[in-house]
């Protein structure tokens, strides 16, 4: 049965991506099996052939292998069973548009020039597989394969080359094993995406970190959640700072910060990683666009600070003035004038923004949500989300359910 399940993923791949995917039993001496993943350049080559070997020996089951930026293309391998010695490859393929950081690596061989000529055609002819497009080829895999409840682990392998062997069981990093463009990559992107959140520019903040998601896919590392988890504290410890720097009121940051401290703890699959961090950074970028008090006047500044830190009250216009002596008529000018919202109107925008995060992020009923952000009549809530949200309270939570 599973053979089937095989051949019909094989053809999938075939059709829609032009990607070889086939199913092995068996490690031979000569690993004949090799004539479909290698280039016949590498395929005579006894020490390629030894590392490979090498290196499906050490593979464990309910483990994706990410083989990649290796000189003969990119792979999936999947070991399906340690025993039988059967394994699934997916692949040849390029992880990047270009491929010319690849040829780094061909005077390591003794290619002649004949030989780079072919190596340029072949690579020509490979499909270009990007993160997302990994990602959903290993999710058709688990889902047909698998049962739904196995939590598949991952290893990343950047640059198999030669003299360079890995105990797949150690998580540590070696100055041997350390890349430094990589570590340089890290940083530029990581000041891209502060500065880009800053600006509050959600559509360029995405961006950078789709390449963010892309460098970490093809780490060097042994997967297990905690690294990502790490990672994402990291990355939501960078954010609070950069906010408290943009005069976000402290209250409203400490709350996203704490919200998001809890949902990345709370994180049990790699899907759970990049949805937090999509999330993450839009939330921050959110922050800044609409909650950043440093151009407001001293008075709007403190209400803004007052609303975000009293949001659980049902607020009204009169009773924030009398906080801080000023009439209501003159507070709701200055304040419409300097944020763009009646004060009513700001309350409600805050009020929807945090019930979003709990309809997501919790399973309390709805009307405990409402009486959370000061709203105790369900059916007013419900409209109110509707008029903000364009659905109702159940159907938001249904999406990301």
């Amino acid at each position: 049965m599973i053979y089937d399940r095989i051949d019909l993923i094989s053809e999938m791949l075939d059709a829609t991506l032009n990607l070889k995917c086939f199913y092995t039993k068996g490690i031979d001496d000569d690993l004949s099996f090799i004539k479909e993943l290698m280039l016949p350049i590498f395929i005579d080559n006894k020490k390629e052939k030894d590392k490979f070997r090498d290196m499906l020996f050490h593979m464990m089951e309910e483990h994706v292998y990410i083989l990649d930026n290796l000189i003969l293309g990119n792979y999936i391998v999947i070991c399906l069973n340690k025993k039988e010695e059967s394994y699934l490859f997916i692949g040849p393929y390029l992880s990047e548009n270009k491929y010319e950081d690849l040829l780094n690596y061909t005077d390591e061989y003794n290619i002649s020039n004949d030989d780079i000529e072919f190596i340029h055609r072949y690579y020509n002819t490979l499909p270009f597989i990007n993160r997302s497009k990994v990602t959903s080829i290993i999710s058709v895999i688990k889902n047909n394969i698998y049962d739904k409840d196995t939590d598949l682990k991952f290893i990343y392998k950047r640059k198999f080359k030669k003299n360079d062997s890995i105990d797949l069981n150690n998580n540590r990093i070696t100055t041997d094993l350390l890349d430094y463009k990589y570590v340089e990559d890290s940083i530029r992107l990581d000041k891209r995406l502060i500065h880009a959140v800053s600006s509050g520019s959600k559509v360029n903040s995405l961006k950078i970190l789709d390449k963010i998601l892309d460098l970490y896919f093809i780490e060097g590392e042994v997967y297990n959640i905690r690294i990502y988890q790490n990672k994402l504290i990291y990355y939501n410890t960078l954010l609070l700072d950069m906010l408290k720097g943009k005069d976000v009121s402290n209250i409203y940051a400490t709350s996203l910060f704490k919200r998001y401290m809890k949902r990345i703890e709370s994180a049990r699959f790699s899907k759970d990683i990049k949805d937090i961090f999509y999330d993450m950074v839009a939330d921050y970028c959110f922050a800044i666009s609409e909650f950043n008090i440093k151009h407001h006047s001293a008075l709007v500044g403190k209400v803004i600070n007052y609303i975000n830190s009293n949001l659980q009250e049902n607020l009204s216009v009169n009773e924030i003035a009398n906080q801080f002596y000023v009439s209501p008529t003159y507070l709701s000018r200055v304040f419409k004038k300097e944020t763009g919202f009646s004060v009513i109107e700001y309350i409600n925008k805050l009020k929807i923004k945090h019930a979003t995060f709990l309809l997501r992020d919790t399973s309390l009923p709805i009307q405990d949500i409402g009486r959370i952000i000061g709203i105790n009549d369900v059916n007013y809530f419900s409209r109110l989300f509707k008029r903000y949200m364009n659905q109702t309270p159940t159907q938001y939570r249904k999406i990301f359910n």
